[in-house]
């Protein structure tokens, strides 16, 4: 791309800021007197009501100068929000989405269903017009001398739907040596990636296998990665970057090796992510999908939560996050706001699983502390012939929702609140 296209986009957006810093009114912080409380709530339905129409009507203005092919010159007024400083308001802004996937010889009877699903997600998420995607792949084995063929090999992010198909194309499940693979250099090369500031960062992983240091038996590197990488700080570095982790687990071989299903959907928890079974590969685009316009609503919101959780924290230093919880919580249902919930079916594949295990690595520091922290539990038996549904759908205001948005913030502002 030239440097003219960049520089007009540069003061389109630019222009974007300006207006929408002039155009966009944001709920004043002050305390409400108890007469006036219904009242400015009604105002603020209303600003709302009308703000949303706004955006309806640039976004099928927009629309129709693409299909003529005018899009370019379409200049987008009240599309950015000085509380997320994202950039145009629709559901799918900028979205950079990374694969990394095992090529091991054990992945023989999955990785071609792994590729189908990667490249349903690279056409569906690139066929929408509002979307702005960029694409990223990683594929890895193992350390010599269990592999030697590659440990990670990293293929930045590109635009082109094409350049994928050629990623994939040139593995084939060869390789491995033990049971655990390079796991956590994938996981290091994935969140050393250039991320585009404003984007939805979405990192998905397909495995069927462990990293090192997990206690599995005959694992050659019983004491972790061999290069000093620990998959726990880097899902805690992935949070703290606004990286959502989503784990495909190739079942049933992933939950073959003890533990392994719990550290993998503990790291997705650190990060706010997903964790899979293929037998859901079906439903990855629509999951992705779902997640990032969750993603964007809950941004659209999380400044507001941040300005809460600062004002409460200065009232009331030894409050708790219940209690915080509870406050922002009421005073967002009181506002009637709402947000994407992207929902996945999960309980018919595990049944009642007892989680305790997976908060345990969900609350970790380090591979050694996670460990330090598992039990030996009773599961029921996992149900890998169900297929999953998944749907998204606007929401109030719950606990749950709040709660992500908080963590969120305490995260990237690393612990600065609780």
């Amino acid at each position: 791309m030239s440097s003219k296209p960049r520089s007009k986009a540069k003061k389109s957006k630019s222009k974007s800021k300006s207006k929408a810093s002039r155009k966009v009114e944001t709920p004043k912080e002050e305390p409400i007197e108890n007469n006036d409380k219904d009242k400015q709530i009604e105002d603020m339905k209303k600003l709302l009501a009308e703000k949303d129409a706004k955006i309806k009507s640039m976004e099928n203005q927009i629309q129709e100068q693409q299909e003529e092919g005018k899009g370019n010159d379409v200049e987008v007024e009240e599309k950015k929000e000085d509380n997320t400083k994202q950039g145009a308001i629709n559901d799918y802004p900028e979205l950079d989405l990374v694969f990394l996937m095992d090529c091991t010889g054990s992945m023989g009877s999955y990785i071609k269903k792994g590729k189908e699903s990667i490249m349903n997600i690279v056409e569906k998420v690139k066929s929408s017009e509002k979307a702005d995607v960029r694409f990223a792949y990683i594929a890895y084995r193992d350390h010599p001398p269990q592999d030697k063929t590659l440990i990670t090999k990293v293929h930045k992010f590109t635009k082109k739907p094409q350049d994928m198909r050629n990623y994939l194309s040139k593995y084939k499940a060869s390789g491995g040596g033990d049971g655990p693979e390079a796991v956590a250099e994938a996981l290091y090369d994935a969140v050393n990636l250039t991320y585009r500031k404003n984007a939805i960062k979405i990192a998905v992983i397909i495995a069927d296998a462990p990293p090192h240091g997990l206690g599995c038996s005959g694992d050659g590197f019983p004491n972790g990665n061999p290069n000093g990488h620990d998959p726990i700080k880097i899902a805690n570095q992935m949070a703290e970057l606004g990286i959502i982790l989503y784990v495909v687990a190739c079942e049933p071989s992933l939950s073959g090796f003890k533990g392994a299903h719990d550290f993998f959907e503990g790291i997705a928890t650190i990060t706010e992510g997903r964790y899979l079974p293929l037998t859901g590969a079906h439903l990855l685009p629509d999951v992705i999908i779902g997640g990032a316009k969750e993603e964007v609503s809950l941004q659209k919101l999380e400044q507001f939560v941040q300005n809460k959780m600062d004002k409460i924290k200065q009232e009331n230093p030894t409050i708790s996050v219940d209690e915080m919880n509870d406050k922002i919580k009421t005073e967002m249902q009181a506002y009637n706001m709402e947000s994407y919930e992207n929902e996945v079916e999960e309980e018919a594949i595990y049944g009642n699983y007892n989680r305790s295990n997976i908060t345990a690595w969900g609350a970790s520091t380090s591979l050694a502390d996670g460990r330090s922290k598992q039990k030996k539990l009773a599961q029921p038996k996992a149900n890998f012939s169900h297929k999953q549904k998944q749907k998204t759908k606007k929401s109030k205001m719950s606990k749950k929702k709040v709660g992500k948005m908080m963590n969120r913030v305490n995260k990237k502002s690393k612990n600065a609140y609780y």
